[in-house]
């Protein structure tokens, strides 16, 4: 079974900061018994590495700056899911925290404050909506 898994997790240095966040390797050693896990990462797709830290600001997302990446956040969630169609992948294992790929938390400015909602992020969203089933990184263990 094929499951496609934000690409940072996997050592990959594509976040908004040029690094990664590798999941541990019993971890991943697991995963590779398990599945045939195909990495991406929706916004090195649309946006370059490193890149300003990024925020849902209700619908839309902005960056630190103020510009608004929505469409770039939503081309590589198209990607992400065409993709997925493609290769008739199901699974999607999230990187939490993240605008694109969080699961069970994104990042979001609220009132002024930056914060960590219970929401998924955009990617994820998308390919949920379409039958994708999502599976966060805190899931795991």
């Amino acid at each position: 079974m094929k499951a496609m898994i934000s690409k940072c997790m996997l050592g990959v240095p594509c976040r908004y900061d040029g690094d990664s966040k590798p999941i541990d390797e019993n971890t991943l050693n697991k995963l590779k018994e398990k599945y045939e896990l195909i990495p991406f990462c929706p916004e090195e797709f649309a946006l370059p590495t490193p890149r300003p830290a990024a925020r849902f600001m209700g619908e839309r997302i902005i960056d630190i700056n103020g510009i608004d990446k929505t469409e770039a956040f939503l081309k590589g969630a198209k990607e992400a899911l065409k993709i997925c169609k493609e290769q008739k992948i199901g699974i999607f294992i999230g990187k939490e925290k993240s605008p694109s790929c969080g699961i069970k938390k994104t990042s979001a400015y609220i009132n002024g404050c930056e914060c960590k909602c219970s929401a998924p992020g955009l990617t994820s969203k998308i390919l949920q909506r379409e039958g994708i089933k999502l599976i966060s990184e805190w899931d795991l263990t």
